[in-house]
């Protein structure tokens, strides 16, 4: 962006930023998230920042879970995967801050669907006055819905009030959405789906994309297929536990990218109706994994939470699980970063994400100079559900931000009237 970003303290002194690093990402940790009533005006505050210099560059790196393959990648979810038990017994005594909580609540907002290119119906949830100066587009992960962005659509609304309208949407083969073909069943085509919402929902004005995990992947490559809706309509762009490529090398892809495992998905993935022994198999080497690898600490998660999670997994069809197989371990969207260069951009990951690891996020801030870096120490891979005060907080100001540019460009526009 043009001009100083009023988000970095600058002190005119370069000398003790990290050699060869110019303009390296500031790690930010969060505050809560304040509330407004929906007729006070948004609250837009610099954010407090921390970081910067060397030793708290290496105190992440530190962090960094260094790619050991399939034996590595199996033998850290499958720890994680055996802790995780526990959360879902149900006469487990746990502090549970969430009983009682109603997880489905996106339920009650205005509905549609929406037809993508190749005719498969997208659900769509809106929130927000159809007329909001502003839209923010979620984008969920691979097996959830957009339910998993329940707490966020809680608070950013308290927060923002009628200054936005919030779309959420089940990704194809995912929550309400339809089944897709195996061929189209790629990141390349999860990113026509969003640009399609995105036309469907909010055609003309200001748009703030959000995507986790596979989502986080559909925004990047909606980027790379769309660069010229993205430079002239989106003002904010948030990546929530995501990887731009590699996936194949830690994490989820590790076991993902075995052999075995993906002669299983190839025939659970054939003719369904002969291979139902085959898709059952797939599903109980798979979902275990990804239910495993969900929470930073099992043991402290809310039992609701925790069982919130297990049946989005569950529910989603095990044929949708083994037909995203190949997108997720062969995908690379690293086109989309000069795309980006340009766009305030906030990248956030758990410090103990085992299914998309901090390196993963590296990776792209890396590549994104001007990036706002987030890392929340002590959450996993669902941290929008384990840490969802911090992550609203995290994800309200970018899109305040982008409000305010939003702001800017059309005070610019009046005077040049």
């Amino acid at each position: 962006m043009a001009g100083t970003d009023p988000r970095v303290e600058h002190d005119g002194d370069d000398d003790d930023k990290p050699s060869g690093r110019r303009g390296w990402p500031r790690l930010r940790f969060p505050r809560r998230p304040s509330t407004s009533s929906t007729e006070a005006p948004v609250e837009v505050r610099p954010p407090e920042v921390l970081g910067g210099d060397p030793e708290e560059v290496e105190a992440v790196a530190e962090q960094i879970r260094t790619p050991g393959g399939l034996a590595a990648g199996l033998s850290a979810l499958g720890a994680a995967t055996l802790g995780s038990v526990g959360t879902l017994l149900p006469g487990r005594r746990a502090r549970d801050p969430w009983a009682g909580e109603d997880m489905w609540e996106l339920g009650v907002d205005r509905g549609s669907m929406v037809a993508a290119s190749d005719g498969v119906p997208l659900a769509v949830r809106e929130a927000g006055p159809t007329d909001a100066p502003m839209t923010v587009v979620f984008a969920h992960g691979y097996t959830l819905s957009m339910d998993s962005w329940h707490f966020q659509r809680r608070h950013l609304a308290d927060r923002f009030g009628s200054e936005i309208r919030m779309v959420f949407y089940d990704q194809r083969g995912h929550g309400l959405s339809g089944k897709s073909s195996r061929e189209n069943s790629t990141i390349d085509q999860l990113a026509r789906d969003l640009d399609t919402v995105i036309s469907a929902t909010a055609p003309t004005g200001p748009v703030v994309v959000i995507g986790h995990s596979m989502g986080g992947m559909t925004v990047l490559g909606h980027a790379v297929r769309h660069p010229g809706t993205v430079r002239e309509r989106v003002l904010g762009v948030g990546l929530v536990s995501t990887a731009m490529a590699e996936l194949s090398e830690s994490g989820l892809g590790a076991v993902l990218d075995s052999k075995a495992v993906a002669r299983v998905a190839g025939m659970a993935s054939r003719t369904p109706g002969v291979f139902t022994s085959g898709r059952r198999a797939f599903g109980a080497i798979i979902s275990p994994f990804i239910y495993g690898g969900s929470f930073g600490d099992p043991a402290s998660m809310s039992p609701t939470v925790a069982r919130f999670v297990d049946e989005l997994i569950s529910s989603t069809d095990v044929l949708t699980i083994a037909n995203f197989f190949e997108t997720l371990t062969r995908h690379d969207e690293s086109a989309a970063m000069p795309v980006l260069r340009d766009v305030r951009t906030t990248v956030l990951c758990g410090d103990r994400d085992l299914l998309t690891p901090l390196d993963r996020s590296v990776d792209i801030v890396e590549e994104l100079p001007d990036a706002e870096f987030v890392v929340v120490p002590g959450a996993g891979h669902m941290v929008m559900l384990e840490e969802p005060a911090h992550v609203s907080e995290v994800l309200g100001d970018l899109i305040a931000d982008a409000i305010v540019e939003w702001r800017e460009q059309s005070h610019g526009r009046a005077r040049a009237s």
